[in-house]
C-alpha cells in the first residue's frame, strides 16, 4: 500500500512541476451495486495540473460522509482529463484513472479504476462550476460505484503558451472584407456592402447593386434600366410590367394601368376624342362623336304611348341637343318581324313620332328633328327569340353634324 501511495505522489509531484493548476471541491452521491455496501454521500477534493493538448492530470481525495450512512470509506485517485474546448462557456470533458480505496469494517481495501464524463461552466476567467458522472470499479471486492458530483474549481498560475506566429495577412485591395484571391468584384467602392464573393449586394436581384439602385424592391424578373428602375418604354409614368396599354404616344395622360384617359367613357381616348363629354348611352364613331342614341323605350302591344318611366331617357337626349346646337337628329322607329309588314312600318312611325313630339315639348327646335318608321328593317338582334325581338322593338336617334 505504501508503495502505491508513494508512486501516486511521485507522479503527481513530477507533473505538477509546471505553472498552471486548478483546485476544486465537490459533493455527490454514490450508488453501489453488486455489494452489501450501502449507498453513500461523497466529498471530493482535487488538484489538477494542465498538460498539453487540453489535458489535465488530477489528484483527488474522497471521503464518504455521515449525512445518511457512513461506510468509513476513503479513496485516492489519479485521473487524466481530456477537455473538448468549445466557443461558448460550456466545456465538456472525459476522464479515466486509477487509485486506492480504504474501507472500515469487514470490507477489503483495494485498487480501483474509474472513468466518466463531465462538463464545466465558466463563471469567470478563473472559476468554473462543474458536474460529473462517474463509474468506479473495486476489483478486490468485485463491486461497482456509480457517482454524480457537482462542484467548483479554481484555476491559477500562468498559461505557458508559445509566442504567436504572425502570418502575413491576405491582401484585400478594395478593403471590402473579401481577400483578393476570392474577390470576384475587385475595386468595389469604399463603404459598399458586399456578399461572400466580394460583389456589391443586389437585394432585389435586378442586376443593379443596392448602392446604385434608385428603385429597390423591384419584383422578380422585371427588366430595369441602369438605375435599377423598371423600364417604361412609352414614358407615360407606368412601368412596362404594369402597363396594359404600351406604346402610348408621348405626352398623353394615362390612368394607373398606363392607358390613355377616356373621361366620358365612350371608348375613345381623350387625346383622340373630337367630341368630349359625350353622355353615357350614346354610340360614338372613331372620333368619339355620337352617331346614335337608343331611348330603350318599351311600348305596350299595338301602342305608341310613352310610359312615364321613359321620359328621363328622352330628357337626357334633349339636353344633349341643347348642348350641341350643331347637331340634328332623325328619330327612327323599329319593330320586330311579327305581324303584317305594312302595319309594323306604320306602328314604328307612330312611335318615332311620339318621341319626336316629346322632344319638341322639351324645348328642342322643330327644324332640327325628323322622324321615320322602318318597321322590321335593320334588326339588331335575332327575331327567333323573345329577347332578340324585344331588342328590335326600339326607338333610336340617328345624329347628324
Amino acid at each position: 500500500m505504501r508503495k502505491i501511495l508513494f508512486g501516486i505522489s511521485l507522479a503527481a509531484a513530477t507533473l505538477f512541476a509546471s505553472n498552471q493548476y486548478e483546485v476544486g471541491i465537490a459533493g455527490g452521491r454514490t450508488n453501489v451495486t453488486n455489494s452489501p455496501m450501502k449507498n453513500y454521500n461523497l466529498l471530493n477534493l482535487r488538484i489538477g495540473k494542465y498538460l498539453p493538448k487540453n489535458h489535465i492530470l488530477r489528484f483527488e481525495l474522497e471521503k464518504s460522509t455521515k449525512v445518511l450512512d457512513d461506510n468509513g470509506l476513503s479513496r485516492a485517485l489519479l485521473n487524466v482529463e481530456k477537455d473538448f474546448k468549445s466557443k461558448n462557456k460550456i466545456t465538456p470533458y472525459a476522464f479515466l484513472g486509477v487509485g486506492y480505496q480504504w474501507v472500515k469494517g469487514d470490507y477489503d481495501n483495494n485498487i480501483v479504476a474509474d472513468l466518466g464524463l463531465g462538463a464545466k461552466y465558466m463563471l469567470n476567467e478563473n472559476l468554473n462550476l462543474f458536474g460529473e458522472l462517474r463509474g468506479l470499479r473495486d476489483f478486490g471486492n468485485n463491486d461497482n460505484h456509480f457517482s454524480g458530483l457537482l462542484g467548483l474549481a479554481y484555476e491559477f498560475g500562468e498559461t505557458s503558451k508559445p509566442a504567436p506566429v504572425v502570418k502575413p495577412q491576405p491582401k484585400d485591395s478594395d478593403n471590402d472584407g473579401v481577400v483578393d484571391s476570392k474577390d470576384k468584384c475587385p475595386n468595389t467602392p469604399a463603404g459598399v456592402k458586399v456578399d461572400t464573393n466580394g460583389c456589391p449586394i443586389d437585394s432585389d436581384k435586378d442586376g443593379v447593386a443596392d448602392y446604385l439602385d434608385k428603385c429597390p424592391n423591384t419584383p422578380a424578373d422585371v427588366k430595369v434600366d441602369v438605375n435599377g428602375c423598371p423600364l417604361d418604354s412609352d414614358k407615360d409614368g407606368v412601368a412596362d410590367y404594369l402597363d396594359k396599354c404600351p406604346n402610348t404616344p408621348a405626352g398623353v395622360k394615362v390612368d394607373v394601368n398606363g392607358c390613355p384617359l377616356d373621361s366620358d367613357k365612350d371608348g375613345v381616348a381623350d387625346y383622340l376624342d373630337k367630341c368630349p363629354n359625350t353622355p353615357k348611352g350614346f354610340k360614338v364613331d372613331k372620333n368619339g362623336c355620337a352617331i346614335t342614341y337608343n331611348f330603350q323605350i318599351n311600348f305596350d302591344n299595338n301602342s305608341a304611348k310613352i310610359k312615364p318611366q321613359y321620359i328621363e331617357k328622352i330628357q337626357k337626349f334633349a339636353e344633349f341637343l341643347k348642348a350641341h346646337p350643331e347637331v340634328k337628329a332623325e328619330i327612327q322607329g323599329y319593330t320586330d318581324n311579327k305581324g303584317n309588314y305594312n302595319y309594323n312600318v306604320a306602328l314604328s312611325k307612330r312611335r318615332a313620332k311620339a318621341v319626336y313630339e316629346a322632344l319638341i315639348k322639351l324645348g328642342v327646335e322643330k327644324d332640327r328633328l325628323t322622324f321615320v318608321g322602318y318597321g322590321p328593317n335593320n334588326p339588331v338582334a335575332s327575331n327567333d327569340t323573345a329577347e332578340g325581338r324585344a331588342k328590335n322593338r326600339r326607338v333610336v336617334a340617328k345624329i347628324f353634324y
